[in-house]
C-alpha cells in the first residue's frame, strides 16, 4: 500500500466530516474514536503522544471501553451469508472487516510521568475473498500491558515538548479459519451460531512485545502547534502480524481562547494486532470549551484496513473539577457501537 501524503490525507478527512457520518484503542476516553486526538491527547493514553503526558491532570485515571469497528455494511453481509448465499461474497470482499474491542485500564499521572496497567480484548473478523475457497479468519487476542512514560515542557517557559514511553505487553491469541463451503451439505456458514467471528472466547499461542513510543511537539506561534508521534519504534514480528514503526504528525490551532481544531494523520501503513494487513488513520476534531469546568469534544476518524475505509464520527463530553474528571465518549458505528467511560479521581 502506498503512503499518501499527509496533506491529501487531512483533506479528505475534513471533506468527510462536512457529510453524515484501531489504530489504538481510545482508552481513557483520550484519542480520535471519540472525537479527541491522539498527537495532541489530553495526557491519559499511554498509546498516544507520550509528550503530551505533561497535560493530563494529577491524579488516578480509571477507563472502559466496549464496542465495534466495522467495514461499511458488514455487519448485514455477515447475517445474510448465513443463508448460504455466494452472490453475497464479491459484497462482502469490499466490506471484509470488522473488530470487537473490550478494554480497562488504571494509569497514574503526576509531574509529567505515566504509569498504566491496561488490558484490551480484541475479537476479529477478516475475509478473504479467494474465488476458489474464500475463507473467514477468525480471531481472539489479549494483551496485558504495563506502560512508563514521560513527557512535557524541558524547561518553564519551552514552546518544545518532548516524550517517551516504554511498553511491555504480554500478547494472547487464538485464530479459527472459517472456509466457505456452500456446496458441502451441512456446511457451517459465515456468521452463523458455531462460527461466530467475533465470538471467540479462546487463545492458544502466548508471546512478549517490549515496544519504545516516542514524541514531539512544537509551538510555531501563539496559538499554533504541530506534533509528531512514532509508535513501536523496534521492528517485531508477532505470528504472522509484522510490527513496524508508524509515524504520525497533526497541526493544532487555537480558534480563540475556547476552542481548539486538530488535525492528524499517519504518514505510513503499517501492520498492527490482530490484523495481518496493514492499516492506516486519519482524523479531524474539535474541542469547545464551555467552561473551566466542562467540554465538548466532536471529531471524525477516517480508518483504512488493507484497502477499505471506514469513516466514522465520535464525540465525548468531559466534566472536570479539582479533584474529579468525567468523561463519556461514543462513536457512531453498527451493530455495537463504541463507548467509552473514564474517571479520574485526585
Amino acid at each position: 500500500m502506498t503512503p499518501k501524503p499527509l496533506l491529501a490525507r487531512i483533506v479528505v478527512v475534513a471533506c468527510a466530516a462536512c457529510a453524515p457520518l484501531w489504530a489504538q484503542t481510545p482508552l481513557f476516553t483520550d484519542g480520535p474514536t471519540f472525537g479527541g486526538s491522539k498527537v495532541f491527547s489530553e495526557g491519559m493514553n499511554p498509546l498516544a503522544n507520550p509528550a503530551r503526558f505533561g497535560q493530563a491532570p494529577t491524579g488516578y485515571y480509571f477507563s472502559f471501553v466496549d464496542g465495534d469497528q466495522r467495514a461499511q455494511n458488514n455487519s448485514s453481509l455477515i447475517a445474510d451469508t448465513t443463508l448460504g448465499d455466494p452472490a453475497t461474497l464479491p459484497a462482502l470482499a469490499n466490506a471484509p472487516w470488522a473488530l470487537r474491542t473490550r478494554a480497562y485500564g488504571v494509569a497514574s499521572s503526576k509531574n509529567g510521568a505515566d504509569l498504566a496497567l491496561t488490558r484490551e480484548e480484541l475479537n476479529s473478523m477478516l475475509f478473504t475473498p479467494d474465488p476458489i475457497n474464500p475463507s473467514m479468519d477468525g480471531r481472539r487476542a489479549v494483551v496485558d500491558r504495563l506502560s512508563l512514560g514521560g513527557g512535557g515542557p524541558m524547561q518553564q517557559g519551552s514552546t518544545t515538548a518532548m516524550g517517551v514511553n516504554l511498553r511491555v505487553e504480554r500478547w494472547e491469541m487464538g485464530e479459527i479459519v472459517q472456509p466457505y463451503n456452500s456446496g458441502v451439505p451441512g456446511a457451517v456458514y459465515f456468521g452463523s451460531a458455531e462460527s461466530d467471528m467475533l465470538g471467540g472466547s479462546t487463545t492458544t499461542n502466548r508471546s512478549w512485545n517490549l515496544a519504545l513510543d516516542a514524541g514531539l511537539v512544537l509551538e510555531l506561534a501563539q496559538g499554533v502547534r504541530l506534533g509528531i508521534t512514532a509508535d513501536q519504534l523496534n521492528q517485531k514480528h508477532l505470528w504472522d502480524v509484522y510490527l513496524q514503526p508508524q509515524f504520525r504528525a497533526g497541526l493544532q490551532l487555537d480558534l480563540g481562547q475556547q476552542t481548539k481544531l486538530s488535525l492528524e494523520g499517519d504518514l505510513n501503513s503499517v501492520e498492527r494486532m490482530p490484523f495481518p494487513v496493514k492499516q492506516q488513520a486519519s482524523s479531524a476534531s474539535l474541542r469547545y470549551a464551555f467552561s473551566p469546568a466542562a467540554a465538548l469534544l466532536l471529531g471524525v476518524e477516517q480508518r483504512k484496513i488493507d484497502d477499505v475505509s471506514v469513516t466514522r464520527g465520535g464525540a465525548t463530553l468531559q466534566i472536570k473539577t479539582s479533584s474529579l474528571l468525567l468523561a463519556i465518549g461514543f462513536q457512531a458505528g453498527q451493530d455495537r457501537p463504541m463507548k467509552s467511560l473514564t474517571l479520574m479521581v485526585n
